[in-house]
């Protein structure tokens, strides 16, 4: 910003010149600093309550939630990982605005979450934990294929879609109706069954079927939830440890197969443990419903673009 320089003295013209430059120098280290800084057979629950919250609600480059935007507020992504991740929104909820508006993400005035109308064209697959989204996020203008018990290896042939006035399996369902995005929280049910390369193997086949069904779509897969401390104390097949590796080779898969990667473990673990928050879950697998809406959060604040036909 220019500033007219007035007619005054030798000193004190020389006084005004050096405190212009201190300041400039100033606001520039100060931005620079801020930019630096930048089982079908082992279904787990069957039943649904109030208290009792389980069921069920794409991309073209690989993306992690978890880590936060660019400390200097311009919304923009960048790859900072070298291995083709880029970093999403600030999940802390004190984001400034949101990308530019042609990325196809309808936002709140606050630019914070992406609003209602994003969820027109969205498409959720899930079990039960993704069916407690469906019954309690009250997202009526969202899709959603969810099922207890729904696995990976059954999904596709899961006979849970609503369409045209009928009740057909899910990869029926995608080949009569086109989504814009479609997120995928599977993994739960497949514990204690193959292990986490052979789920990996075939939750890749399943993309690319969907991938083949609907070429424009943005696939988001969503990583394991954890399950509670005291869960985990079980000793039993599910457990955190097998829900890691599983996780782990989910997003080595997003990132070989250019999808976006969702982490809603970083809002719903402790911060100590690691784990998911005791208070969350009323069984130690699925969050109570006066939970959901940390979910639900994370979601809108994560918001991915449309793809792009022109690339």
């Amino acid at each position: 910003m220019k500033k007219k320089r007035k007619e005054c003295p030798y000193f004190v013209m020389v006084v005004q010149t050096s405190l212009i430059f201190a300041c400039v120098h100033l606001v520039a280290g100060s931005a620079l600093m801020t930019k630096t800084d930048t089982t079908e057979s082992m279904e787990v629950v069957h039943g649904i309550s109030e208290e009792i919250t389980p069921i069920t609600i794409s991309g073209n480059q690989t993306v992690s939630v978890s880590e936060n935007e660019p400390a200097d507020g311009s919304g923009e992504e960048q790859d900072v990982s070298g291995n083709g991740y880029k970093e999403g929104r600030d999940v802390s909820g004190n984001g400034s605005a949101g990308p530019e508006p042609e990325d196809g993400i309808p936002w709140e005035e606050n630019g914070r979450k992406a609003a209602a109308a994003y969820l027109d064209d969205v498409l959720f697959i899930g079990d039960s934990r993704t069916c407690t989204l469906q019954q309690y996020a009250g997202w009526d203008n969202a899709s959603f294929y969810v099922k207890n018990g729904l696995t990976i290896w059954n999904v596709l042939d899961a006979k849970i879609a609503e369409c045209e006035g009928e009740l057909v399996t899910v990869e029926e369902a995608l080949q009569k109706e086109q989504f814009g995005r479609i997120y995928i929280m599977l993994g739960i049910n497949e514990l204690g069954r193959g292990t986490a390369e052979t789920f990996a193997e075939e939750f890749g086949r399943v993309i690319t079927r969907i991938q083949e069904l609907q070429p424009n779509v943005v696939i988001i897969i969503e990583a394991i939830m954890h399950v509670t401390e005291s869960k985990d104390a079980e000793e039993s097949y599910i457990n955190n440890a097998e829900i890691d590796a599983r996780n782990e080779k989910l997003k080595e898969l997003a990132e070989a197969q250019g999808l976006y990667w969702l982490d809603v473990n970083t809002v719903t673990d402790d911060g100590e443990t690691g784990k998911l928050v005791e208070e969350y879950s009323f069984d130690g697998v699925h969050l109570k419903v006066k939970y959901i809406d940390i979910w639900k959060d994370f979601i809108l604040e994560n918001p991915f673009p449309e793809f792009d036909t022109d690339k």
